[in-house]
């Protein structure tokens, strides 16, 4: 640990002090089940995080523990017990399975574990809408259907997976959840994104990080869920070339990019904590064993004035125009659809490329 007076704060804080003589004394026991009833859950996660990190406690999916333990705290908070009941096995019959099938292949990020939080709150405000109209579950009606989508349709879509698992399961009869496109944004300028390269790779004022993070988005294209999932194996250099492996094959580094990549390599970011000596995240986050958070990603890139989204498609659309969509989504890890339809959106000369392996 480089700065051991970090550690030895952090464990002379009142909630972690408490733990720590809590488990010397035995009243904590060292399992996640314990874990999960610790009211401080902030810092019982964390503690949780070093502990799976060195080995003491089984490794479990962080996203899916969190999960866990705050849908107890949701469930507790329904006023209904119907509603609990229903809610509860919503949860354990589709989204539980659903995650820990998930987390079994790869750990799950935070955008599926945000919209498994989503369904069950648009769940239960669905339960209390219909409620309010006098309505079952069990009786409703194509009419209360569209009634409900027809109001916040985009924050209440996420009540569409709680309402087909009622179809399903047959506790509400079979009817047609209507679908909407959200408003696209509109992607970052060509000029702004070269612009934005080059201020990436000459300004060494930016923190490194956040100049590979930009480098990143606007030459690959790639969202910041999966940047923060790439890891030092990502990268190799063979003689002089650099690749890193976004999808298959690995894709080639432009030089001014890998030295920029070399020297970040060697810098990386939250290493001079307990957590993560000797992690291997490319971004290293603050909790043991975790990566960056997406949304602190995006901040660093905000602030140099890089609109993720909007940077992400404009390096999308342009590099359609330079290889075959099918090439493309399998070296980048997209789905093909998704660069076919862009291409066509752009105009791409390899739009009628066909699909299917290109090694």
């Amino acid at each position: 640990m480089q700065k051991p007076v970090l550690g030895l704060g952090w464990i002379q804080s009142a909630q972690p002090h408490a733990m720590l003589r809590d488990i010397a004394a035995g009243r904590l026991a060292l399992t996640h089940e314990a874990f999960q009833q610790v009211p401080n859950w902030r810092s019982a996660a964390y503690l949780r995080d070093l502990l799976m990190q060195s080995g003491v406690l089984p490794l479990k999916d962080r996203q899916l523990l969190l999960f866990e333990r705050w849908l107890e705290t949701h469930l507790g908070a329904v006023a209904d017990p119907d509603h609990a009941k229903l809610l509860r096995r919503f949860a354990t019959w589709h989204q539980l399975r659903k995650l820990r099938a998930k987390a079994a292949k790869a750990p799950l990020g935070d955008s599926t574990v945000r919209e498994a939080h989503e369904q069950q709150i648009q769940a239960l405000a669905f339960l209390n809408w219909l409620n309010h109209r006098g309505t079952a579950v069990n009786d409703t009606r194509q009419g209360d259907l569209d009634a409900w989508q027809s109001e916040n349709y985009f924050t209440r879509r996420a009540s569409h997976a709680f309402l087909t698992w009622c179809m399903n399961t047959g506790r509400m009869p079979v009817l047609t959840i209507h679908s909407r496109q959200a408003a696209r944004q509109a992607p970052m300028s060509q000029h702004h994104r070269i612009n934005a390269i080059r201020r990436l790779l000459a300004e060494e004022n930016i923190p490194l990080h956040a100049r590979i993070a930009g480098l990143l988005v606007l030459l690959y294209a790639q969202p910041a869920t999966r940047i923060v999932r790439l890891t030092v194996g990502d990268i190799t250099t063979d003689y002089n070339t650099t690749t890193i492996r976004f999808g298959d094959p690995p894709t080639p580094v432009p030089e001014s990019v890998a030295r920029l990549l070399q020297d970040y390599l060697t810098n990386r970011i939250n290493l001079d904590a307990a957590t993560n000596p000797g992690s291997h995240w490319l971004f290293p986050g603050q909790r043991a064993g975790q990566p960056i958070h997406p949304v602190t990603l995006r901040a660093f890139l905000h602030k140099q004035g890089i609109p993720p989204q909007r940077g992400r498609t404009s390096a999308l659309r342009h590099l359609v125009l330079q290889v075959p969509a099918p090439v493309l989504a399998q070296a980048l890890g997209y789905h093909h659809t998704s660069t076919t339809r862009i291409a066509a959106e752009s105009g791409s000369p390899w739009s009628g490329y066909a699909s299917g392996g290109h090694d």
